[in-house]
């Protein structure tokens, strides 16, 4: 009894100590947007395609990846202490890196990851993009995107294994927008995708062109897409 009442006198005063909390912390503005976004060119531009990234939908500010400080509105104030505008390739790999840890240290072992003198280093831009992260275009396919650089003079074209998955990655990530359209969206698809491509980003960022893995991620995904098919089709 004395038990019950202490944790719910304990859960009143965690909810109490919420609606107490501060309120211009929860609702910090983003001067960064708010300067930006009057801008006419480039950086106006700029704020509108970030407006369509996974980044501004998880909520993270320009300042979590460039540094300065939101809460100012002087710009030499919000662009002081480790600001960075236009990050070169180490800086970019450490902003990226900060966050995807994992995959930084995969590419880091990759054929991607020349660290040799004379030999352009690719980053996470190259082929992520910058401000549009995970905000692909409807035309936007993974198997021609690799062909730009795979195929042509000194590269030779992907395995065709590598590219059915990468393909697959693109049929599912259409087939769950077409759901979601469609007011059918299954949270266990949205879990089941999000597993595959982990492994393929796995793959993807090590430069592991082959073995059991493609084929267990090509057993997995096609059964996935039929699925969605079939919730399509109900």
């Amino acid at each position: 009894m004395i038990r019950s009442l202490v944790l719910l006198v304990w859960s009143c005063w965690c909810a109490a100590a919420l609606l107490r909390s501060d309120p211009v912390v929860a609702q910090a503005p983003n001067n960064c947007l708010e300067c930006h976004s009057r801008q006419k060119d480039e950086p106006g531009a700029v704020i509108a395609i970030y407006k369509t990234s996974t980044h501004f939908r998880m909520e993270l500010g320009c300042d979590d990846c460039h540094g300065g400080d939101r809460l100012q509105t002087e710009k030499s104030k919000a662009h002081a202490g480790r600001f960075i505008a236009r990050p070169d390739t180490a800086a970019t790999l450490e902003m990226c890196g900060r966050c995807h840890r994992q995959s930084l240290e995969f590419f880091k072992s990759s054929r991607h990851f020349a660290d040799r003198p004379n030999v352009k280093r690719l980053d996470c831009v190259e082929c992520h993009g910058v401000h549009a992260i995970g905000a692909a275009s409807e035309t936007f396919r993974w198997p021609q995107f690799c062909a730009g650089c795979h195929g042509l003079e000194y590269l030779p074209p992907l395995p065709k294994p590598f590219q059915e998955m990468l393909a697959l990655s693109d049929d599912l990530r259409e087939g769950l927008h077409r759901l979601e359209l469609k007011g059918r969206t299954q949270p266990e698809f949205v879990a089941r995708r999000k597993e595959i491509r982990h492994m393929i980003s796995e793959l993807a960022h090590k430069t592991d062109l082959g073995g059991d893995s493609i084929t267990r991620i090509l057993e997995l995904g096609a059964a996935l897409k039929q699925q969605i098919s079939s919730k399509q089709n109900r």
